[in-house]
Formats: C-alpha cells, structure tokens, sequence
C-alpha cells in the first residue's frame, strides 16, 4: 500500500492597530459577560498525586459570552482612570485534563464534564497547549483548574474590557467597543476621521514570549485634529511598547471637526510560536487490505485555511491523522480521525477540510487512505512533508 503525506502550513498574520469602534450592537442582540480568569496555576497534578511545576504559562485573557439574562445598564459616565464596581457571580473552575511528555509539553488536552465533546477549540484548551511543565519522565492523568468569575459587561472593569480588545481585534463584540466608547464622546456621531494614522513598529517585541506585551492608549483630538493628552491607560509586559504605541497615537492626525474626548487604541504583539508534538509514523495507522495511492494533488482540497481559530492567536501549531475511503465518482467517506495533537481541535479542522475534498478517484476507488495534515506556522503555502 502506497500513502501519501498531505501537510497544510498556513499562514498567520499579525496583529494590527485596532482603531476606535463605536458602532451599536445590532438591535436584539443578546446581552454578554465578561469571563474573566485568575493567573494561571503554579503546578499540575498528575496521576498519583505527582505534582508537576509549570515552569512557562500564558495567561488567559478576558472572554466576553453570552449571558442568559437581560442585566440593568449601571452608570458609566466615569473618567478613563475611574473603575466600575464589579458584581462578579461566583467563580467557576475550568478543569482540563492532559498529559505531559519528556520534554515537558502537554498532549491530549481535555476538558473534564460532561458536555465537553465540541470544546476542542475552547481558547482554554489552546492557552494550555503553550504552557510548558518541568521536563523529564513523561506524565498521564494531569489536571489544573483555570479559576474564573463572569461579570455583566455593563459592570466589567475597563482595563478588562481593552485587554479583550487588544487580543479579539476584528472579532470584538460591537457591544464591548461600545462598552468602552461609553467613556467620553468620542464615540458618538459625528466620528473624527482618520487623515493621518501612525503605527508602532512592534516587530521588535513579536514573537518573544508566550504572553506578549500589550497597551491600550487614551486621547483626546482637539478642533484641528491633533491627538492631545495622549496617556497610556493600561499595559502589560513591555514598557516600550506601551510608549511607541502613545507615540505612534501622538503622531496621528485626524479630520478637523468638533473636539472630542476620550478615544482609545489598542496595541498588541505576537506571541512566540509553539511547535507541535512529536508526530508518529504511518505505518503505525496500517491495516491490511487498505488500497490507496491518492496523492495531494489528486485529492483537490478548498483554498480556504481553515486553522482553530484560537490556536491561531496563540501561534500553536498541531497535527492530526486521518483515515478515509473515496467512492469511484470521488465521494470522501468514512473519515475517522486516528489522533491529533495538542487537542481535539486539530482533529476536527482537518476532518472539516477532508470532507470539503473533491478527488479524482479511479474506478475502483480508494481504501484506507491515510493522510496526516500538519498545521504549521508560518509557511503560508501547502507543502508535502
């Protein structure tokens, strides 16, 4: 039996400037908490009573989610500086279990519950896919439990709220911008257009460390357009980034027009890539019988890069074997997903892209194929492993 390996390496982008947002939520959208989480765990607890130390951990950032409840706006007239009094509800414990192999690195992330089958992607699952533990004898059974507490938006504290914004980007919730933007009036109609937008060069903090430096900027833009009582309002890590990001908002020019107070800008940097585990090999998924030579080429798999999403922010890369028969007019069917690491996750992206596959098959069709599909950061175009 001849298989051929199928690896797709996608590309990920970098963050950008994530400028002002006002717009509303759209009408009847549902309401949202902020899930907001405790600083990671200093060890895991692995099968029989082995503790492990985290020796490198990235931390969870804010979470916004719907809530099942409308909550009463809260006054929210308050200064950049000023805080809301947060009503968090009761904190919960996210329990994932893994192992850990010889060079200290997680594998087969879960989550522990009921209901837990479609959470591969859970940004969780991907956050401790980055973490790495003391290196040596490999462990099984580990658990750590991430602590959170869910906060109404309207009662989320603004820090938390700019931090989800520095890291969701294009995929913050209208609400949460809009949350923010409550703070002065900057937000409303009519916008201060951009003329002139400057960015910090962050190429000398991307891909450092597993929790990258981050700021969020205030300003104010006088009649002229000119940004005044430009401050830093929150960061963390660098210094020198939160300084380039005031500068770079400092050297801004936007259309002249009213006067308006209380803009902001967030500013973020990439984490540092993770590898993925240890691949096995092939021959070890063989089963007599099978039949099939396809190639990649011949399997004619979609353009569209279908990476988990949270793995892609946290720059994880994975891996997952697949199975599969081709009928002789080149239906894909029983696709099996024989194993993918660091989760679930992987498994189920690249099962999604098998089943979007359009082969040409011979008349007699294919059996047992087997393809692992690698994702693989940075290499933006499909390789052969």
């Amino acid at each position: 039996m001849l298989l051929r390996a199928t690896v797709l390496s996608l590309l990920i982008a970098s963050p950008v400037f994530a400028a002002v947002s006002t717009s509303p939520p759209a009408s009847g959208a549902p309401s949202l908490d902020l899930i907001v989480f405790a600083p990671p765990p200093r060890e895991a607890t692995c099968a029989g009573g082995r503790a492990t130390p985290v020796l490198e951990a990235a931390a969870l950032h804010p979470r916004a989610v719907p809530t099942a409840s409308t909550i009463a706006p809260v006054i929210a007239s308050l200064a950049p500086s000023e805080e809301t009094v947060v009503t968090a509800k009761a904190s919960k414990d996210d329990v994932l279990t893994f192992a850990i192999d010889a060079d200290g690195r997680p594998t087969d992330i879960r989550k522990v519950g009921p209901g837990r089958s479609s959470d591969a992607s859970d940004p969780s699952i991907a956050a401790l896919a980055s973490w790495r533990f003391a290196s040596g004898a490999p462990a099984s059974g580990c658990q750590v439990a991430l602590t959170s507490q869910r906060v109404p938006l309207v009662q989320a504290r603004r820090a938390d709220l700019l931090e989800l914004i520095a890291f969701e980007r294009r995929n913050t919730p209208p609400a949460v911008r809009e949350a923010v933007s409550k703070v002065g009036d900057c937000g409303l109609a009519p916008r201060r257009l951009p003329k002139t937008i400057a960015y910090p060069d962050l190429r000398r903090f991307n891909d450092r460390d597993l929790n990258p430096a981050w700021a969020a900027v205030t300003y104010d833009i006088d009649a002229d357009g000119a940004p005044r009582d430009v401050r830093v309002e929150t960061q963390s890590g660098d210094p020198a980034l939160a300084d380039a990001a005031a500068a770079a908002i400092a050297g801004s020019r936007f259309q002249p027009g009213k006067p308006v107070k209380a803009c902001y800008g967030t500013f973020a940097a990439t984490p540092r890539d993770t590898p993925a585990p240890p691949r096995p090999t092939l021959t070890s998924f063989e089963r007599p019988g099978d039949k099939c030579d396809v190639t990649k080429a011949a399997l004619n798999l979609p353009a569209a890069k279908n990476y988990p999403r949270a793995y892609a922010a946290r720059k994880v890369a994975g891996w997952a074997y697949l199975r599969f028969d081709v009928a002789p007019w080149g239906q894909v069917g029983n696709v099996e997903v024989l194993a993918s690491e660091p989760s679930a996750a992987f498994g189920e992206a690249a099962r999604g892209l098998l089943w979007s596959a359009h082969p040409a098959a011979p008349a007699e069709g294919y059996r047992g194929c087997i393809v692992p599909v690698v994702y693989a950061i940075p290499d933006p175009e499909p390789i052969f492993d």
